[in-house]
Parts: structure tokens; C-alpha cells; sequence
């Protein structure tokens, strides 16, 4: 099977190696960003989005989140 937002193999549920990571890495992130700001989960979707330090795969994964 094809990942959801590339053409690569998935490795675990929908994503590739590369999603998955980005994907795992957004909810790490939650996890510290709750503690520090008390951010809902869209909010902290929208403000990572925007950062121009937030990696490609990271913003597709984002992307697929929200739709």
C-alpha cells in the first residue's frame, strides 16, 4: 500500500517512514507545547504550520490532519 500523502510504502497505518516520523514528532510536540502554553490541539496545528522552521513533511502531515 501507498502512503497517504506520497507515493512511498507505508510502514505503519497510512503513513511512510518519513510521514510517520513527522507525524509522531507533532504529537511529541503537542505534549510540551500543552504544558507551556495550554494550546488545543488546532491552535497548535495552525501555529506549527506557520513556522517557517516547520519541515515539509511535517506540513503535509499537518495539512491531512485538518481535511
Amino acid at each position: 500500500m501507498k502512503c497517504k500523502l506520497c507515493e512511498r510504502e507505508i510502514i505503519e497505518k497510512e503513513f511512510c517512514l518519513f510521514h510517520r516520523y513527522a507525524y509522531d514528532k507533532i504529537k511529541k510536540g503537542y505534549v510540551i507545547w500543552v504544558e507551556a502554553l495550554d494550546i488545543n490541539w488546532k491552535d497548535y496545528l495552525n501555529e506549527i504550520e506557520k513556522n517557517s522552521l516547520t519541515g515539509r513533511w511535517a506540513k503535509e502531515v499537518i495539512k491531512f490532519i485538518k481535511e
